[in-house]
């Protein structure tokens, strides 16, 4: 079964602040505050080690439920790259001129992709000048017709119907055994039994 490790480097959704994504790892996974420090310092740090598949995905499911994001890797692999800082969108730099895009966008639904598809030289076909098409419906793979086998069925009648059943065909039951009786006599009369007396 492949094992899995789980690191956290405090990649967070969109969406969700810092101070909420620690608030609620706290609750969920029960974290003191020096825990979530070292979880929230930038820093690849293993969550878990040597999970199957569906636990991996279950903290996977509880990380992203409080807007945190986990990297799952095979188990004993490297650690991913610490995640990188953003520079806030606010503090980038307009773009000058020069930096501008020399193209635009059409329309939607205006153009098409194939026009950006390269075009293709056809392959070159040798010589099938030789060849020709039968009519439609013509066999293509000529078989000779197997004779009929020749059966001598002239032994054989059939019944009237209702006549017969294959109860009729089958073997009789072998006949059971008996057990030795020879020690055993019938009387020939009920009165018998009373002549000693």
């Amino acid at each position: 079964m492949d094992r899995f490790d789980i690191y956290f480097r405090g990649e967070l959704l969109p969406d969700t602040s810092p101070q909420a994504a620690r608030l609620m790892l706290g609750r969920l996974f029960a974290m003191d505050e020096a825990t979530l420090d070292r979880l929230f310092s930038g820093k690849p740090m293993r969550v878990k080690a040597g999970v199957d598949a569906d636990r991996a995905g279950r903290y996977r499911a509880a990380f992203r439920q409080a807007g945190a994001l986990v990297d799952i890797v095979p188990h004993g692999s490297l650690p991913p790259q610490p995640r990188t800082v953003a520079v806030p969108a606010a503090a980038s730099p307009e773009p000058s001129a020069s930096q501008a895009p020399d193209f635009e966008l059409l329309p939607p639904r205006t153009g098409s992709l194939a026009d950006c598809a390269p075009s293709v030289e056809p392959a070159p076909i040798g010589d099938i000048s030789w060849m020709r098409l039968d009519a439609p419906g013509v066999t293509l793979d000529e078989r000779p017709e197997a004779p009929e086998p020749a059966f001598d069925l002239s032994g054989l009648s059939m019944s009237e119907p209702g006549s017969f059943s294959l109860e009729d065909c089958a073997a009789p039951p072998p006949p059971a055994d008996l057990p030795d009786i020879s020690h055993l006599r019938l009387a020939e009369e009920a009165g018998e039994t009373d002549k000693g007396d």
